[in-house]
């Protein structure tokens, strides 16, 4: 998960760090100097007072071997009795505080050697004092005792003397160095004071941004899911499972259900008719895989059922969704109400039904007469053109040019009421070998006529192979008609997939021809394909206008394209196209 952070609140938080930082190194320099000078103090102090001990148990035997000296009594000897036994204690005790220093601890070891020497002294004084008074007496005066408690006093002054210098020496800690630490102290909390206060500023105000950013999402989020259930077309979700898991409330009302009878309790099938069901269910693992692998599907038509029974016409459109792993996910699935439409397909079924009635039996009652007219005409030309004058045979020739060609129309006509009824069967087709074959048919009619034809391979296509013979016939037919007034007829014949292969969801192929002729003003381009529609007079081409409507007719029915280019006196181009999926 990527987390974003507001850039100033992110500046404000590394500041802090890096002040907090320091004020922690800062205060642990500082303590751990505390500290150290604390333990120097305490070490100090220790020392000192076991040598003050010392001193002071040394006056005390001194003293007491005086006066037991002077007056015998065995009562001064206490004090030596009791400092013989604490002596040795604090002597302990000094030499382990100053083990790790040679100097004091030689020092130590010099001041237990003259504590020994006094120990042996006052023992030996009180030994003649217990003997005689005068020679104890004269020992004292020599004075021994008092030179060895001197020499004592002045060593033990030395250790502490060398104690307090060692502290001063190692005391890192003073009042400036305090008044330092205070100073700091103080300025970095004061710094860190307003820095929060600076990030509680920004805080609040990326909380109050938030918060107005939440009430706009929510309020788009409404808005969406206000636009998504109430859409004009249904919406419907399925899983892996094929159980709904979404489904908007268009579609609900549509079905008379309410969310909770359907959302994970119905599968899509249970939507639709008892027929669309078994179709349905006929064809769904093979439909399903092919839906996972194509990815979507576009306009299925089938029947819904409603609550109550009753059914309606749908188009469905769906996408599929898929995880990370490639896995089917869900759906995502339009619904649109096609019942008006199917009514109106209906409809416009029937009228085209009688349409083409209508046309094929006009067209087919209009064969009598035009044979009586043909017929009787040239009895009248055989039987008395010789009694005829040039007037005579010229309107002669006139009636059974316009009988010929209304008995053109008529044919015409009747092909395209029958390509409008004829089943389309789908078929590999050779379209080289079927080109060459009706090129060969109606070059063969074109007797003394310089011809260019030049045919690309041509991608062979699935289709009708009658209709589209009658398609490249109609097209080939135009390109020689319409460049036979040019001294060499020039025309190219071939075909490619349309960019990127795709259009409108499917894959096609692009067959064109081009010719030298006549050629058109793009301005009507849009009538080339309409019945009885052209763009020359009939004394300059001959032609019925039909022809290329059929071409339209027959490539609409195979869910192509088709549609022309041209310049006047440059010639034309025609494309059609035809879906291979």
């Amino acid at each position: 998960m990527k987390v974003h952070f507001e850039k100033r609140v992110l500046a404000g938080f590394i500041i802090t760090i890096i002040v907090l930082v320091i004020l922690g190194v800062f205060s642990f320099n500082s303590t751990q100097r505390l500290i150290d000078t604390a333990r120097l103090l305490s070490h100090a102090s220790r020392v000192i007072s076991s040598a003050d001990q010392i001193t002071g148990l040394s006056v005390d035997i001194e003293t007491g071997q005086r006066g037991f000296t002077i007056t015998g009594d065995t009562t001064f000897l206490e004090p030596f009795t009791i400092a013989s036994k604490v002596m040795a204690r604090h002597l302990s005790a000094l030499d382990s505080l100053t083990i790790n220093n040679s100097l004091q601890h030689a020092k130590v070891n010099e001041l237990r050697g003259l504590i020994d020497k006094q120990s042996v002294w006052t023992r030996y004084i009180i030994q003649v004092r217990n003997e005689g008074f005068e020679k104890a007496r004269d020992l004292i005066a020599a004075g021994e005792g008092k030179r060895t408690t001197d020499a004592i006093r002045a060593l033990v002054k030395n250790i502490q003397t060398e104690e307090r210098a060692l502290f001063r020496k190692g005391n890192t800690i003073s009042s400036q160095h305090l008044q330092q630490f205070q100073y700091s102290f103080t300025g970095l909390a004061i710094a860190i004071t307003l820095i929060i206060g600076y990030l509680f500023y920004n805080i609040n105000d990326n909380l109050k941004a938030r918060n107005q950013a939440e009430i706009k999402l929510k309020k788009v989020a409404d808005e969406t899911r206000d636009l998504y259930d109430n859409a004009p077309c249904g919406y419907l979700s399925v899983d892996s499972s094929i159980f709904l898991a979404n489904i908007n409330q268009t579609l609900l009302t549509w079905l008379g259900y309410a969310r909770e009878e359907v959302i994970g309790k119905m599968k899509y099938e249970d939507l639709l008719s008892p027929e669309s069901k078994a179709t349905f269910i006929a064809s769904f693992e093979e439909d399903f895989e092919k839906y996972k692998q194509q990815g979507y599907v576009s306009d299925l038509e089938f029947e819904f059922r409603r609550k109550d029974g009753t059914i309606f016409q749908v188009i469905v459109n769906s996408t599929a969704v898929f995880n990370d792993h490639g896995e089917f996910v869900k759906s995502r699935s339009t619904v649109s109400n096609n019942t008006e439409r199917k009514k109106a397909e209906i409809k416009i079924k029937h009228l085209n039904q009688e349409l083409e009635a209508f046309t094929y039996s006009v067209s087919h009652d209009l064969r009598a007469p035009l044979r009586s007219v043909t017929g009787y005409t040239q009895i009248l030309k055989e039987d008395f053109g010789h009694i005829l004058d040039p007037e005579g045979h010229k309107l002669i020739h006139i009636i059974l040019t316009n009988a010929k060609r209304m008995g053109q129309l008529v044919d015409d006509l009747l092909d395209f009421s029958r390509m409008g009824r004829k089943e389309l069967v789908r078929a590999n087709v050779n379209m080289n070998e079927l080109v060459q074959d009706i090129l060969q048919e109606l070059t063969a009619q074109e007797n003394g006529r310089k011809l260019n034809i030049r045919v690309m391979p041509l991608d062979p296509s699935k289709a009708d192979l009658s209709m589209l013979r009658q398609v490249w016939t109609n097209l080939i037919s135009n390109a020689l008609k319409y460049s036979s007034k040019k001294e060499v007829t020039e025309i190219e014949i071939g075909s490619r997939w349309t960019d990127a292969r795709m259009h409108d969801g499917q894959e096609e192929i692009c067959y064109y021809i081009s010719d030298n002729g006549a050629g058109f003003d793009m301005q009507y381009a849009n009538k080339l394909f309409g019945v009885f529609q052209r763009l020359h007079k009939m004394n300059e081409f001959e032609g019925t206008g039909v022809g290329l409507a059929l071409v339209k007719r027959i490539i609409q029915r195979h869910g192509g394209r088709v549609w022309a280019e041209g310049k006047i006196n440059e010639g034309a181009k025609f494309y059609y196209t035809l879906p291979q999926n």
